[in-house]
C-alpha cells in the first residue's frame, strides 16, 4: 500500500510565493522578521496575503502585509499596530499598489531601511 502526499493547500503555496520574491529564509535572517501569517484565496476572500511582524526600522512601522492582487501585482502596506484597551491601534500607515514581484525587495528597502540579502 502506497501513501500519496497530499497536495499542499492553496494558502501555503500563495504564502510560499511571496515570501519566496521577498528572498526566503535569507529575507528572515537579513530582516528579523517573524510571526508571519498568512490567507488562502477562498470564496470569502479573493485576495491572498502573507503579514509578518518587523523589527524597529526607520519608518517606525512594525507590520508588512503584501497581498496578491487579481492584476498579478501587490498592494504592500507597512504600518505600527499597538493594542489599547484590547483593540488594535494603526498608525504610520504606508500603502504602496500595483507593485511586481521583482519590485518587493527594493519597496522592502527603502521604507525600512534593512537590506533583503547580502
Amino acid at each position: 500500500m502506497s501513501t500519496t502526499p497530499s497536495p499542499k493547500p492553496a494558502i501555503v503555496e500563495e504564502a510560499y510565493t511571496i515570501l519566496m520574491q521577498l528572498g526566503g529564509n535569507k529575507f528572515l535572517v537579513m530582516t528579523g522578521a517573524n510571526k508571519l501569517m498568512a490567507a488562502g484565496r477562498t470564496e470569502h476572500n479573493p485576495n491572498p496575503w502573507l503579514r509578518m511582524d518587523l523589527r524597529k526600522n526607520k519608518a517606525k512601522v512594525n507590520r508588512l502585509k503584501i497581498t496578491l492582487m487579481p492584476t498579478d501585482t501587490y498592494t504592500v502596506e507597512f504600518y505600527q499596530q499597538v493594542l489599547v484597551d484590547w483593540e488594535p491601534v494603526i498608525s504610520n500607515q504606508q500603502t504602496f499598489e500595483l507593485v511586481y514581484g521583482e519590485d518587493l525587495q527594493t519597496l522592502f528597502t527603502s521604507v525600512t531601511g534593512y537590506d533583503t540579502h547580502l
